[in-house]
């Protein structure tokens, strides 16, 4: 329009969410926090499909575009697992949130926890009385006891690895048993 002032615009590319298909936003539920622990954000990145590597590295990373050329090619002719570039993704994304440091604690806790399937050091306790729903509410390991019972038809709750789909009541679960809530909690009786 004449008369007005002129205008800029900055235009960046959208980046797509851990979900691997609508935009990142924490009103979806698909996104990776930058105050997050860093053992969470690591464990986010891990979890993105491996269409979106690249589009991380170019988005998030200062990594020098010449390597991620090279990482787009291994990526195309299958030289290299996806996993490899994940944690080197993950690494450079705690790195720049926390330190490496914290980065090498939280590839260990990764490689610990979810590759070789051993219990993490942080664990929640739930109390005994109520329900394993209710118990899990009060815990916060779940938004609400609809979102615990969601989990729970979904095959989501484990039980010393075992998937639980029906509600129980706590005092019936061993002492010392370890409970898997979704991909990253785990709480204890």
């Amino acid at each position: 329009m004449t008369g007005q002032p002129s205008q800029q615009v900055f235009l960046v590319p959208i980046l797509v969410g851990t979900d691997g298909s609508l935009k990142m936003s924490k009103s979806l539920g698909n996104y990776i926090g930058v105050d997050e622990p860093s053992n969470e954000m690591y464990g986010k990145v891990m979890s993105i499909k491996d269409e979106l590597i690249i589009d991380y590295f170019e988005l998030l990373t200062d990594v020098p575009d010449i390597e991620i050329a090279e990482f787009r090619q291994q990526i195309t002719d299958g030289s290299v697992n996806p996993m490899v570039l994940k944690k080197r993704l993950a690494t450079e994304i705690v790195t720049q949130f926390h330190d490496c440091q914290a980065a090498k604690d939280a590839d260990e806790h990764f490689a610990r926890v979810f590759q070789k399937g051993e219990t993490p050091d942080e664990v929640i306790p739930i109390g005994h009385d109520g329900m394993l729903t209710d118990e899990l509410t009060k815990a916060g390991l779940t938004k609400s006891r609809a979102d615990a019972k969601r989990l729970l038809t979904q095959g989501a709750i484990e039980i010393d690895s075992k998937k639980i789909v029906e509600d129980i009541k706590v005092s019936k679960i061993s002492s010392g048993s370890i409970i898997k809530v979704g991909k990253r909690r785990f709480a204890s009786t």
